[in-house]
């Protein structure tokens, strides 16, 4: 059974995978218009993708903690 630690870490990774991918559409919808994405777009995706590389490196450094 998951420990609480496990679950929250679990549900932040998926919040962060979830923006992260919002803000890959935003990239891809502005390719596919032809059009440079906005600044902010950017900026998005850059906190996106540091948020996601956090979560995700938090979740693996729990369960492998777990699994010892």
């Amino acid at each position: 059974m998951a420990t609480k630690e496990l679950r929250e870490l679990r549900h932040k990774y998926k919040a962060a995978y979830t923006t992260y991918m919002q803000s890959v559409q935003a990239l891809s919808d502005a390719s596919q218009a032809g059009t440079w994405p906005p600044a902010e777009v950017l900026k998005n995706e850059e906190a996106a993708l540091n948020d996601l590389t956090f979560a995700r490196q938090a979740l693996l450094d729990a369960l492998y903690a777990h699994n010892k």
